[in-house]
Order: structure tokens, then sequence, then C-alpha cells
């Protein structure tokens, strides 16, 4: 017996809803890939078998009948997916639950990419390394996701020959855990190599005007990371958040964290070194100052009426607040302690705030800071921006 003809207002719904491309591979359904001439190669799967039989994929789910045509049960795929998903051996993993909650996620993720609009483009620089020898997932995938979810931009890849835009991958690097001068050079000299050639191109075919930076690594690259993003375009910062596991910032409602400075009980103005303390995701005390450093007039940044912790900062404008802060008091060193040639940093403090501080410090009128680094529980420098 033939098969009962899918509605053309449905047919048309899915298409568009797809895309135009398979809800599971991805695949352009309606040019060739050998010709590149125009053909509808696409194919309508339904979740929930067309016939409520056994020998009708799925088919034996309650969803009444004459909602099976409908596009609230059909997918949009190539052949060959369509061909696996009704095969008997891929029916206990192809559950109806698990198809349409990829359809669901697919045609929601298109919805709002094709809701954008072209300027609101964003180039996606990932900054990828390893904190004692741990990693975190950052792919195309997951930085992509988080742009158009937290900013509704549209997460652009030109700029390298795969399109994965710019990545800086340090994982290569030997002796991460220990994090002797040697392995710093190296790290640093990555990070110009990348950001000095591939986007000093793109600045000068003035191909960039906005960037998502997404990182992971020690907080002294961070930091140097921030420092060589270019102040002629905008940007966007992202972190991941442990209490989602997500890279998205939140939604607009949460509470916004304020800052405040500690200055030292007395004005040094001839002063030429000075200590910042950033107790922002934990608190260091003075006792754990290295030595040279304990005499030295000392600055703090915290937040303002709550215990320092790891989601401190858990939304764009608390970011925003931060880097505020952080703007007001290298602008008061500037004003008040000209005399200061360098600025020892501890910080504790998450990956967005780490990348403001390089990106805030200005080397043609801010002291040249000394990042330090905790390494078996003591502080040593890691490296200065000057």
């Amino acid at each position: 017996m033939a098969r009962k003809a899918i509605p053309e207002v449905e047919r048309l719904k899915v298409w568009v809803r797809a895309g135009g491309r398979c809800e599971l591979c991805g695949t352009y359904l309606l040019e060739g890939r050998l010709t590149y001439q125009d053909f509808t190669l696409g194919e309508l799967a339904h979740i929930v078998g067309q016939e409520a039989s056994v020998k009708s994929p799925r088919g034996m789910d309650p969803l009444p009948k004459d909602e099976r045509d409908l596009a609230d049960n059909l997918m949009l795929l190539c052949r060959g997916e369509h061909n696996e998903i009704d095969r008997k051996g891929s029916l206990d993993v192809m559950t109806v639950e698990r198809l349409r909650r990829i359809k669901r996620d697919r045609e929601e993720w298109i919805r709002r990419l094709t809701a954008l609009r072209p300027e609101a483009g964003t180039v996606v620089i990932r900054l990828i390394g390893q904190v004692r020898g741990q990693e975190v997932e950052l792919t195309k995938p997951t930085a992509a996701d988080a742009v158009i979810r937290s900013e509704e931009r549209f997460p652009e890849f030109p700029l390298s020959l795969h399109g994965d835009g710019f990545e800086v991958d340090l994982r290569r690097f030997l002796h991460e855990e220990t994090a002797g001068p040697t392995y710093w050079e190296q790290c640093k000299q990555q990070i110009d190599r990348v950001l000095e050639h591939k986007l000093g191109e793109a600045l000068r075919e003035d191909s960039v005007h906005h960037v998502s930076v997404f990182a992971f690594a020690r907080l002294p690259l961070l930091v140097y990371f921030g420092s060589r993003l270019d102040d002629t375009f905008t940007v966007s910062i992202y972190q991941r958040h442990r209490s989602t596991e997500s890279w998205c910032w939140p939604d607009l409602g949460e509470a916004l964290t304020r800052f405040v400075t500690e200055a030292p009980p007395t004005q040094h103005p001839d002063v030429r070194d000075g200590v910042l303390l950033l107790n922002i995701s934990g608190s260091i005390q003075a006792a754990e100052l290295p030595e040279q450093l304990a005499g030295l007039p000392r600055w703090t940044i915290r937040p303002q009426g709550i215990t320092p912790s790891v989601d401190v900062i858990k939304s764009a404008s608390t970011l925003d607040e931060f880097t505020s802060v952080l703007r007001q008091l290298l602008s008061e060193l500037e004003a008040s302690h000209k005399d200061m040639q360098r600025l020892h940093v501890l910080a504790a403090v998450p990956v967005s705030a780490a990348v403001t501080l390089g990106r805030v410090h200005d080397a043609n009128v801010h002291p040249t800071l000394v990042i330090y680094d905790r390494t078996d529980n003591r502080y040593t420098t890691a490296l200065e921006i000057s």
C-alpha cells in the first residue's frame, strides 16, 4: 500500500525550521556536494512512525495518528541519517525522546541564529591551556552557543584555514604544573604569534570590529593574553561558570556585585614599587606575600559586603563593575604616584577578571605589571607586562 503523502504545508514548515540542513549531521540539503548544482536532497523522517505498527519505526508510540504527519513529528535528514535511525539496531538508541530533543534544540538554535542582524557579528578567539594539568571543554560549538545566547551576536570563525577562528593552543608546552621561566616565555611567544600575525592581518583588512574571548589557562597567561588584545575593537569576555558548568553569561536579573578598594593607610607619593591584591574569587592574606613585597604599600580590591568566592563574578554587569573599579584605581595611581615603576599583582580572580586586568592596563601610562603565580603554596614572579 502506498504511503500517505505528507501535506505540503507541513513539508514547508520542516524545511524552513531546519534551515535546509540535516538536523543530525548539518549537511546542506539544497545543493549537490559534487556538482554544486541546485538539488533537493533532504528527506522527511518521522520521529514516531507514520503507521501505528511494529513494522513502522517507533510506530507503537501513543502519539495520535492524525498528528504523525505534522511538522512537530518530522525531521529533515539526509538519506544516510534517515536510513540509519530507522534501522533495527538503532531504535534503542535513537528513541522518540532523543529525536524530539535533537529536533527541538536544533530548530531553536536556527531560529535564534537567523534572527540576528548581519552586522551583529563577532570574531571568536579561544585561548586553550591547562591549569594544574586540568583542561575544560572549550570547543567551537560551545563558544558559538554562548555568544548567541548571551549577546545575540552572530559567531564568526573566518580567520583561519579550517574556519575555526582564532585558537591559541598552549597545551603542547611542557611543564605547565611547575611553570618555570621557559614555560611562561614559550606561551607568551605563542600568544604573540597568533594575535600579532593573524589578528593583525585581519585588523589591517578592517574585518574585525567585535571580538568574543574564551580563555582557560594559568592566571599570568590570561593577564598577558588580555594585554595583547587591541583597543581598536570591542571585546566581550566569557568564562566558565562552576554553578552551571556553562560558558553562557546568565540571563539578566542577576544581582549586581559591587567592589571596594582599600588603600594604604598613609600616602607614598615617591614609592617606586607597590602591591595590588585582587581578592575576588579568594582571599590572599598579607602573611602570604613574598618577603620582598611585605614592606611595600598595598592596595586591595575585594567584593563589597560579601566573602570572595568563585561565583562572585557571575554576570556581565558585575564584570563591568569590576572593570570600572580597576580602571579607577590605575588612574589614581597614575595621577598620585607618578614615580611608581612596578605594580606587583597577586590575584585570586576568575578567568574574566584576569583577562580584564590585561585589557585595562595601559603600558603608556601605567606602571609595569609584575604578575605572580602561586605554585607549591608560595607566590613567585611569573612574567612582566610593560
